[in-house]
């Protein structure tokens, strides 16, 4: 199994214990809040075709399916949502996949799914 491979059944091996039944994951990625070595938090982003699950130690936050991540520029990506995370550069592949989806999903007519949570 490669590198790849691995990064893949990590992220669905953290995400499947938070998924709805049907759910599919579209792509997923890790990101990191903090700035010192010591308040470093890191997390797991999985993108599915209803939501978007950031997985941390502490639990699973469960954001709509319409946000955007935006086009990502330098060595780190800044998100901001609750606070801000910084993704890096090895995961701009799955942050593009990720609003690629999402507006494939809305050309087609196939809004995502409100989450009544």
């Amino acid at each position: 199994m490669g590198h790849q491979e691995r990064r893949v059944a990590l992220i669905a091996e953290r995400a499947a214990p938070h998924l709805e039944p049907g759910e599919e994951i579209q792509t997923g990625f890790v990101g990191q809040s903090g700035s010192l070595i010591f308040t470093v938090r890191v997390w797991t982003f999985v993108v599915t075709d209803r939501a978007i699950l950031i997985v941390g130690r502490s639990g699973v936050q469960r954001l709509p399916r319409d946000f955007r991540f935006g086009e990502p520029t330098g060595i780190y990506h800044k998100i901001r949502i609750d606070r801000t995370y910084k993704v890096h550069r090895q995961y701009y592949a799955e942050i593009r996949a990720a609003d690629e989806a999402l507006r494939d999903m809305q050309a087609g007519g196939n809004p995502p799914e409100s989450d009544p949570r």
